[in-house]
Formats: C-alpha cells, structure tokens, sequence
C-alpha cells in the first residue's frame, strides 16, 4: 500500500512538472502571439496604406481580430474571394496602360528619329549659311566697329559742348543774379528818394495852403480897410452917412 501511495505521489508530481512546463509554453506562446499580432498590426496598416494608394477601394481593408479562429476571421478580409480578383483586374489594367504607354513610346521614338534627322538638316544648313556669310559679316563687323568709334568721337565732343554751355549758363546765372541784387539795391534807394520827395511835397503843400489861407485873410483886411476908407472919404466929401455894417 505504502509502494502505491509513492507511486502515485510521483504521477502527481511528474504530472504537476508536466502541467507547469506546458502553462510556461501555454505563456511563452500567448507572448509570441501577441508579438506576432503586433507584427500583423504594423503590416496590415502598410497594407492598407498600398491599397489606398492602389484605389481598390475602401471595402478592401485589413481589419486585425484577435479573437478569430482563422486567417481570414484575424485578417478580415479573404483573400482569395475579395482582395485576389481585384489585385488581378488592376494587375490587368496596369498591363492593358504598359502596352498603350509602350506604344506611344515607340510612337515618340519614332519621331525623335524623324525630329533628330530634320535638327541634324537644319545644322548643316545654319552652318553653309554661316561659312557664306562670314566675309560679309566681317566687313559688316568692321564697319560696325568704325561707326561705333564715329559715335564714340561725337559722344566726347558733345560731352565738351555740353560742359561748355553748362559754364556759359552758371556764368550768366551768377550775372544775373548780380544784375537782380544790384536792380533791388537801385529801386530801394528811388523809393526812399520817392517817398522823401513825396513827404517834401505834403510839406511844402501844408505850407502852401497856409501861406494862401493868410494872404486871403490879409486881403480881407486890406479890402475892408479900403471899403472903410472909401466911404469915409464918399461921408466926407458929399455928406452922406453910409451903413458900414455890411
């Protein structure tokens, strides 16, 4: 009874060993699942990212399930029913455009041909017209040159005529000036001598008037000094008594 009682005893410790290493590969696998669905996470958004710019359409997303039993229930999507057939119409439309853009390309290597032959033409024709005119560009040139000296000689020369007339005008203008500050000292010193003559005038005027108004009382006297002595003479002479009041 004692050997069977040890012999189970060891079942269950070998049992408890048992069950301990499989929680730990029980933990370790959860771990790495849960590295793994990160993993998943980061992909699918750079998926879905490449879908969005592929325009498949918002339908075809990657949308992660922790709790699915399958590949399509975690991804959210099948694969081989939703996101194949559209990968496959758009690889075919990208072949369908390859072909048209191959076509145009051999078409505009063509008349890059054609474009390259007609440059290379008109090259050797600029270059016969340039070797048959070079002499008369020549001569053109040196007689360019000889005017250009022409004009330059003239340049200078009006250069001086103009520096020339430009001391003939600051001369005059001094002058001018001159003239003008020696014309305004000239009509101040007329119009003080005009106004002395003018006071002088009044004055002599105001002396005038008063010499006139005493002469004019002076005669009055003198006329009626004459008046009295007149009819004094006519009482005297004949007798008769005039009224001198009036």
């Amino acid at each position: 009874m004692k050997r069977e009682l040890q012999a189970v005893e060891r079942d269950i410790a070998e049992a408890e060993v048992v069950r301990n290493g499989w929680e730990e590969k029980s933990w370790d696998l959860d771990t790495t699942i849960g590295h793994k669905f990160k993993e998943l996470e980061a992909l699918s958004i750079e998926c879905n990212q490449a879908l969005r710019r592929l325009k498949l359409g918002n339908v075809l997303q990657y949308v992660l399930n922790a709790k699915g039993s399958s590949p399509a229930e975690v991804l959210g999507i099948y694969h081989k029913s939703t996101l194949k057939p559209a990968l496959d119409s758009f690889a075919d439309d990208i072949n369908i455009s390859s072909m048209s853009k191959l076509e145009e390309l051999i078409s505009l290597q063509q008349q890059s041909v054609e474009n390259a032959a007609k440059i290379e033409a008109k090259r050797n024709h600029l270059a016969a017209l340039q070797s048959s005119m070079f002499y008369p560009l020549q001569v053109c040139a040196t007689e360019v040159k000889k005017l250009v000296e022409d004009v330059e000689i003239e340049t200078h020369n009006v250069d001086i005529v103009e520096r020339e007339v430009a001391d003939v005008l600051e001369t005059s203008k001094l002058k001018l000036q001159e003239a003008i500050k020696q014309n305004e000292e000239e009509i101040q010193i007329c119009a003080w001598e005009l106004y002395a003559l003018v006071d002088s005038v009044s004055k002599y005027k105001e002396h005038m008037a008063s010499k006139i108004s005493e002469m004019k009382s002076n005669l009055s006297e003198t006329a009626g000094v004459v008046s009295d002595s007149y009819k004094g003479s006519l009482s005297a002479q004949f007798g008769i008594t005039l009224d001198t009041s009036h």
